[in-house]
């Protein structure tokens, strides 16, 4: 007999489909497929014949297949597909193969999952890749694979939208999973093709049967194999179950079937009886193999079999040459699900359960993966038995880390056999900080109090306050979270290095709620006694908050930002204390743009981005997106503000950054008289001015647009009673300074009282302008003089105003001054001096694009009959190398010279994501396809 040659029988228009994306990735483009089959419709060979042809036009394939039971690690199966080991060597893969060992790990460091980490890697290796020759990545039995990967999947799909890249995935339609459907989705909407597998016709069963017995079926054993539903795997299943029987004959080029026209047995026992060609001893050993699940090392299976690897070597052969196995990466996959559930069910499960005890402690006593036991003992019995207890008790806290989703999974069920055992507590423990790793804070609280209040152990009591603590701050609960810091601090026989941590969690709720002073005793408390202890990480957090009492209660930002230098230089820069030290990165690059050092500023969110690339968490790498976008509408780049806030879509944003955002969308949408977009993010914006709202502090910038807005359309008394519902929020006239930034923002409300004619409103914030001075940065001070000019209605002082915003690089506020001075000098007759501040404005407004900006200058100047010459803001293209930004120019000359995203990234002190962001819009305006594409044209244009 035959093999089946014949694999690809009715395959030829999804594989010519294949060939053209192939070709093109191959030729510097990218592209997408989705492929949908049922089991054995032929997928997993369409495939199989697609990364043929890919290694033949040049393309380097990276091919995995993910597992139906818990990958050993998140984002498992695309880091084997790239290679990707515990003992990989190359230098690219270097920053993935220290996540993947635990290198610096600790459970401070995870506010969510290491997963994140590895997937920002994950990314970055791709794009080199990519950068080195065309690249085809394929995911087979999508089905299965876990969120994490799923989540990359997505992303990939916008660098193969620039990049020579094809991503081939192909799925099952069962289990149905909603992340899958997800993910099916997103790749749709970015143009992925999709290539439904359908059964084969009748004629075309008959074909792969005649491939397989090697002459024409007769019509009762084609009757018999149509029964398969044209799954060309069943089909051949059946066939060979058939001839392993003796019940085909083949007489003169005819194959008959002898005996009664029924499968032979059930379809799981055909395909158990494909086996049979197996002996016992290997066939006992694909049995352990099923329980690993369906894939796994060959040092899994040794240690699970309890034989050498060198013995297993020959079953392994023997299974791989037998079209069981697949080797897949740096493991061994089924190479039909099929198979693999045919050899778990045909034991009891009883058996099954017991097998998998029986592997989770023999990985365990081989030093497996703490997640890689975990997901064996989930699969196993329901009740813990002893054994069980003390490697959960002894292990939770390497677990929580690694894999808190499974953590909670598996801590749940053994903390129900302890019920009165002193383990019970830290069992307990290590389930909160699971859970606050999760982001569930309300679980935390609840399992957390208890243990708390009875705990008469001191470092389970410090843990479980410190994982409450946080859990409560992250709520807006600062009064509760003092309470649990101080009560916990009264234990007696309490470490050193908790009661240091403990004060600085302290002195942060503290400042939560406005206790300076008792905040500002308990940071200074826990550096000293953090440096007593030895702790870098207390003396990290005291420093920190420090640094946040500078800023909140005495503004000085010169103080702050040398309490964070000193955070900085006694962290380090290792991954135990990466989050907190992002967090003093962030800070110090916003104090030193408030001193007004922007290029130090630039340097500082540089170096901070550069950091979070490597070791920062989604929701820190989400902060500091907001903060740069933010930082960088008043540096009046708003094209980057814009695309740092496209690039943190796919990042978990806290709620108040979130808001920022939305913020600084609004105000560029206004200014640039593109009112729709503002009104998309204005959604609900009138219950955040409601005084109970705590939100409102971080919603300023959204709510300045908001009144701006109204300004806009011609109401500036709504818009002046929107700006004090922000600035004035008691009515008493009082302007709280509540950011470094509001005074430039009472500016607005001077002006807007002025034109409202209310000079009580106006006198009343240009005063709180004057007062916020002293230790104030240069911004505030050129808001104080801004506000006296327009007051006292001296375009002289307005303009010395002018000139030092432009020197701190703040030209939108700059420009506003420059507008206000022209408008004197028109109403004094001072023509020409008018005329000069008026070019100036317009000139700064025109680079920014704020055409709403430009006409009201225009409105304002027209009665006086002064004229800057040409009419309407001049705007920059929307197509051709003229559309690009500086920054833009700048990385489209760095892809033609063939660098990869992330080497672009760390060459502008940007991130990876933001360059892909910036990529992507220089193919649309240069209308380009590729990266190739990129080159092509601008070397059409010199």
């Amino acid at each position: 007999m035959r093999s089946p040659a014949s694999a690809m029988v009715g395959r030829d228009v999804e594989l010519a489909v294949l060939r053209e994306l192939i070709a093109g990735v191959a030729e510097g483009r990218g592209g997408m497929v989705w492929v949908d089959g049922e089991p054995g419709i032929g997928k997993s060979t369409l495939i199989s014949a697609a990364m043929d042809e890919a290694a033949r036009l040049g393309c380097v394939v990276y091919a995995g297949s993910a597992p139906e039971l818990l990958p050993p690690f998140p984002l498992q199966v695309l880091l084997d597909a790239l290679l990707v080991g515990r003992d990989s060597v190359d230098p690219l893969r270097a920053p993935l193969v220290r996540l993947l060992r635990g290198e610096g790990r600790t459970e401070l460091v995870t506010p969510r999952d290491v997963a994140a980490l590895l997937a920002e890697q994950v990314l970055a290796l791709v794009d080199r890749l990519c950068a080195a020759a065309p690249v085809v990545l394929v995911l087979d039995d999508v089905q299965w694979a876990d969120e994490a990967s799923l989540s990359v999947w997505s992303r990939l799909g916008r660098t193969a939208a620039q990049a020579p890249l094809l991503l081939v995935a192909a799925c099952r339609p069962l289990p149905r999973r909603p992340e899958v459907a997800a993910t099916r989705r997103d790749l749709v909407e970015q143009g992925a093709t999709v290539l439904p597998l359908g059964a084969l016709s009748a004629p075309q069963v008959i074909e792969v049967v005649g491939e397989l017995v090697g002459a024409v079926p007769s019509g009762a054993l084609g009757a018999l194999t149509g029964q398969a539903g044209g799954n060309p795997l069943y089909a051949r299943e059946a066939v060979e179950a058939l001839i392993r029987e003796s019940r085909i004959t083949v007489v003169a080029g005819v194959a008959e079937l002898t005996g009664a026209g029924e499968w032979p047995g059930s379809l799981p026992e055909a395909i158990g009886r494909r086996l049979g060609f197996l002996p016992e001893r290997p066939r006992s050993v694909l049995g352990l193999a099923a329980v690993l699940g369906s894939a796994f090392t060959a040092d899994d299976l040794a240690v699970v079999s309890g034989q050498p690897a060198t013995e297993l070597m020959a079953v392994v052969d023997e299974a791989v040459a037998g079209g069981v196995l697949a080797p897949s990466g740096n493991r061994l996959v089924f190479r039909h699900g099929l198979i693999r559930q045919a050899l778990y069910e045909a034991m009891p499960a009883s058996l099954r359960a017991a097998l998998h005890r029986q592997a989770a402690q023999a990985l365990a006593g081989a030093g497996a993966p703490v997640e890689r036991v975990a997901e064996q003992l989930l699969a196993g019995p329901v009740t813990a038995d002893e054994w069980m207890i003390d490697w959960v008790a002894r292990e939770a806290a390497a677990l929580t880390y690694r894999a808190p989703q499974v953590a909670v999974d598996l801590l749940t069920r053994v903390r129900g056999a302890v019920d009165d055992d002193p383990r019970r507590e830290r069992l307990d423990a290590d389930l909160s900080v699971a859970l606050s790793q999760l982001g569930d804070n309300k679980r935390v609280e609840q399992l957390a109090r208890p243990v708390l209040a009875f705990s008469r152990d001191p470092v389970v009591a410090a843990r479980v306050a410190w994982t409450l603590g946080y859990a409560l701050m992250r709520m807006g609960r600062y009064e509760q979270a003092v309470e649990v810091a101080e009560h916990t601090l009264k234990r007696p026989e309490l470490p050193a290095v908790w009661t240091a941590r403990l004060y600085a969690l302290r002195a942060l709720a503290l400042i939560g709620v406005g206790r300076f002073d008792e905040a500002r005793a308990a940071a200074a408390r826990a550096e000293a006694e953090g440096h007593q202890a030895g702790d870098r990480l207390a003396v990290g957090y005291a420093l920190h908050a420090l640094a946040l009492i500078e800023h909140n209660q005495r503004r000085d930002v010169a103080a702050q930002v040398a309490l964070i230098d000193r955070a900085l230089a006694v962290l380090g820069d290792e991954l135990p204390v990466a989050d907190l030290r992002l967090l003093l990165m962030i800070n110090r690059a916003g104090g030193l743009d408030n001193l007004g050092r922007p290029a130090e500023a630039d340097d500082a969110f540089g170096q901070a981005m550069v950091f979070a690339e490597r070791a920062g968490t989604p929701p820190r790498l989400a902060h500091l997106r907001a903060k740069i976008a933010d930082y960088s509408f008043y540096r009046g780049r708003w094209d980057e503000a814009l695309a740092e806030l496209q690039a943190a879509t796919d990042l978990p944003m806290d709620m108040t950054y979130r808001l920022a955002g939305r913020g600084v969308r609004a105000l560029i949408a206004v200014h640039r008289d593109d009112l729709p977009a503002a009104e998309r993010e204005f959604l609900g914006v009138e219950e955040l001015t409601s005084p109970g709202n705590g939100l409102r502090l971080y919603a300023d910038l959204l709510l300045v647009a908001w009144a701006l807005a109204a300004e806009r359309e011609g109401r500036p008394a709504e818009a002046l009673v929107r700006l004090l519902a922000v600035f004035d929020p008691e009515g008493d006239r009082e302007f709280p300074q509540l950011t470094p930034d509001t005074p430039i923002w009472l500016a607005e409300v001077v002006r807007l009282a002025l034109i409202c004619g209310d000079r009580t409103i106006a006198t009343a914030a240009a005063r709180a302008t004057g007062a916020a001075q002293g230790q104030a940065p240069p911004a505030t001070t050129a808001a104080a003089g801004y506000c006296a000019g327009l007051l006292a209605a001296d375009p002289a002082g307005i303009l010395a105003a002018a000139d030092t915003f432009h020197r701190i690089g703040y030209p939108l506020f700059g420009a506003q001054a420059l507008e206000d001075a022209a408008v004197l000098y028109a109403e004094r007759g001072d023509a020409l001096a008018a005329r000069a501040a008026y070019v100036r404005a317009v000139e700064v407004y025109t680079s920014l694009e704020a055409a709403w900006d430009t006409m009201r200058t225009d409105a304002r100047l027209r009665p006086y009959g002064i004229r800057r010459g040409r009419r309407g803001p001049r705007r920059r293209p929307t197509i051709g190398r003229e559309a690009l930004t500086a920054t833009e120019r700048k990385i489209a000359d760095l892809v033609t010279a063939g660098q990869s995203n992330p080497d672009i990234a760390a060459q502008l002190f940007l991130s990876r994501r933001t360059v892909e962001t910036h990529v992507s819009h220089i193919l649309a305006k240069l209308g380009a396809h590729s990266r190739v594409d990129i080159a092509r044209e601008l070397a059409s244009s010199q």
